[in-house]
């Protein structure tokens, strides 16, 4: 089911206990305490200020990629393959963008995402699944006393151990060979390959120091305020019992705060004002959000010139090119994981799975520098066929398939004014 973050968020509020040390989260529904360092990374990623919009990013980025399945040999797309079909609609509860961004925020959440192969009960081909759901992985219980045995890649002694899901819920018994395993951080650290951490373990005295400096924000702008206070030197001066009451509620003392809580106080004692209002900035815990910020998306991978706390400008061209080297760089590799692990599936040596962004609005900027280089190849290769180069050693100068048949070599010309078809001095492919 897709991570519904902003329904879980609203379920939550935040308070703080009179000490102001320690942090909780109660459920409004319950009104359970839970102790914010015993939090899952899951729950923690779904309700963070900072971290939970910035994974909210990555994982509708990541979910953009279009998928095909393709001929090895000739490149040509298989139509209507059961397989990109799957992708499509991968479980009656979400649809691709929904699968793939649930499983991109889980696989940074708890370190690795886990895919349940669903199939008809007495079907066991890849072409029998019928769905494909993201697990909770801190629901997996493993055997007792389980470790991963050295094998061959062969061996299939492995594939047939069942693991239970859900103890407390559905229970479910599951085999291996019914799981897909998508790894954040790496695996085959510990005694359990399938086990990994999570790069929100190394971040979770940040997320916590962000959250207190946002809580100890709010207390001080409820409790903030002029306090009134009287010497008492007149005698006659409502200080007693409901006057003195009316009084305090005429100051409007109780503005921003809890109950049985008061600004300023109406007393005839002798007492010396004291201003208690507190200047944010001194605190300077603005400044510990933004370090904290800049630290998440550190985490993350995310550029300053894509999202940044520092309010900072950037120009377009920065940002332009950011975002191209992000989807170049971190989410078509991530991309490329996903598809190694679906590839086994096919089960056919000239077909592979491809995906890719190229799709997206903001990789066109790189279309024009490709069609530059391409046209730099081909007036390379047009001068060394022109020198008597071979043009097996020339294709294979360039890069080229050296079983490409070259066709007429023409003359390259600079003259703008000559027809379409003259003069450009390309190497035709026959």
């Amino acid at each position: 089911m897709a991570l519904n973050i902003f329904d879980r968020i609203r379920k939550l509020t935040w308070t703080r206990d009179y000490s102001g040390t320690n942090l909780y989260i109660r459920n409004s529904k319950n009104h359970l305490f839970y102790d914010y360092n015993n939090l899952s990374n899951l729950d923690i990623s779904q309700n963070h200020p900072i971290l939970t919009p910035a994974m909210l990013f990555v994982s509708k980025l990541f979910s953009q990629a279009k998928f095909k399945v393709v001929n090895k040999d000739t490149g040509k797309e298989k139509k209507n393959h059961w397989l990109t079909k799957l992708l499509n609609k991968p479980n009656p509860y979400q649809t691709q963008n929904d699968f793939l961004e649930s499983l991109q925020f889980i696989q940074i959440a708890q370190g690795k995402a886990v895919g349940y192969l669903k199939r008809p009960v007495g079907f066991d081909r890849s072409k029998d699944i019928e769905s494909v759901y993201i697990l909770d992985s801190d629901k997996i219980k493993w055997p007792d006393d389980y470790k991963s045995p050295l094998l061959t890649y062969q061996s299939d002694s492995i594939k047939n151990q069942e693991v239970i899901y859900d103890e407390d819920g559905e229970n479910l018994t599951i085999n291996i060979k019914d799981l897909l395993f998508f790894y954040d951080l790496p695996n085959c650290l510990s005694e359990n390959f399938y086990e990994t951490k999570s790069r929100i373990d190394g971040l979770r005295q940040t997320l916590i120091n962000t959250h207190d400096s946002l809580i100890a924000k709010n207390i001080i702008l409820k409790t903030n305020g002029k306090e009134i206070l009287s010497t008492g030197s007149n005698d006659s001066f409502p200080l007693a019992g409901d006057d003195k009451i009316a009084a305090e509620e005429l100051l409007q003392n109780r503005y921003g705060l809890g109950w049985n809580r008061k600004r300023g106080i109406v007393t005839k004692a002798n007492v010396t004002y004291q201003s208690m209002h507190i200047a944010l900035r001194d605190l300077g815990l603005d400044e510990s959000v933004k370090v904290d910020g800049n630290i998440i998306y550190t985490a993350l991978h995310i550029p300053k010139d894509i999202i940044s706390l520092e309010a900072k400008k950037t120009t377009y061209n920065n940002f332009k090119e950011s975002m191209v080297s992000y989807v170049q760089n971190e989410m078509q590799a991530n991309l490329n994981a996903f598809i190694e692990v679906f590839q086994p599936l096919l089960g056919e040596e000239n077909v592979e799975l491809t995906g890719s962004y190229e799709h997206l609005p903001i990789m066109q900027f790189i279309l024009k520098e490709r069609w530059e280089a391409q046209k730099v190849r081909a007036e390379a290769l047009h001068s060394f066929l022109s020198a008597g180069m071979p043009s097996v050693d020339a294709l294979d100068l360039l890069g080229l398939d050296k079983n490409i048949i070259l066709g007429e070599l023409k003359p390259i010309s600079n003259n703008a004014n000559e027809e379409e078809d003259g003069g450009k001095g390309v190497v035709e492919d026959q």
